[in-house]
């Protein structure tokens, strides 16, 4: 690992999650050098009304490395968490411990504190716990030594937030995002996620004078300087 690699470290519920709520921004951050990992905590193998669970999970993981192979993520790592999440134990708070000692990063993206999908919610809150936990020396089951990123952005996905602290300009970038959310066959054809995308970009670079299209985030830690890569 190169020490003055910036890193990030994006985590989603289901495999679809981080594109939709910050793939813009991704391929922005992997354009200017960010080494990005994407952690998926389930497979998303509920996310079907036609295919069974352990034939559409394996599905939903292949269409995962697709799409973040556009985006320019480096990896990406599957938890395979039951889908459907409605809370977390202690060994999945050292799963995630475990992943930010690891990696290091120096941003995380995470579901949005007040999103209306309870497996989402329960998704931010499993990660922001272990994030704290892992800045200190308790956990040692997780191994390394203890990490605190500066900067973690809470993004939306199914509840558009109603406060935000951060808009990202990815005009540059939104083709890519589609581009990436298309290799999520599986769920897209079902679902037009492409038009809702494209359409919450737009409204958001309109509503927040940050340019054309634009993806917002909630601002849930920040240390000086952190935001200075968005600026750039």
């Amino acid at each position: 690992m190169n020490d003055r690699t910036k890193r990030v470290l994006s985590v989603g519920t289901h495999p679809d999650d981080i594109e939709i709520g910050c793939g813009g921004t991704e391929a922005l951050l992997a354009q200017r050098g960010f080494e990005i990992t994407h952690v998926i905590l389930t497979s998303g193998e509920a996310g079907s009304d036609r295919v069974p669970p352990w034939e559409l999970g394996p599905v939903r993981e292949r269409e995962a490395l697709e799409a973040a192979k556009v985006l320019g993520a480096a990896g990406v790592e599957f938890l395979r968490y039951p889908d459907g999440l409605t809370g977390f134990s202690r060994e999945m708070k050292v799963d995630i411990i475990r992943m930010v000692r690891r990696i290091r990063p120096h941003i995380v993206f995470v579901h949005e504190r007040g999103e209306s999908s309870l497996g989402h919610r329960v998704a931010g809150e499993l990660v922001l716990e272990a994030v704290q936990a892992g800045a200190g020396p308790w956990f040692q089951e997780a191994g390394g030594g203890p990490w605190s990123p500066d900067l973690i952005l809470g993004y939306e996905v199914w509840h558009p937030l109603g406060r935000y602290g951060l808009a990202v300009d990815i005009s540059a970038t939104l083709e890519t995002k589609l581009k990436a959310l298309a290799c999520h066959r599986s769920q897209t054809a079902a679902v037009r996620y492409d038009e809702a995308v494209r359409g919450l970009a737009r409204w958001r670079g309109v509503m927040s004078l940050s340019g054309g299209d634009a993806e917002v985030f909630e601002v849930i830690r920040v240390s000086q300087g952190a935001l200075s890569c968005f600026l750039t």
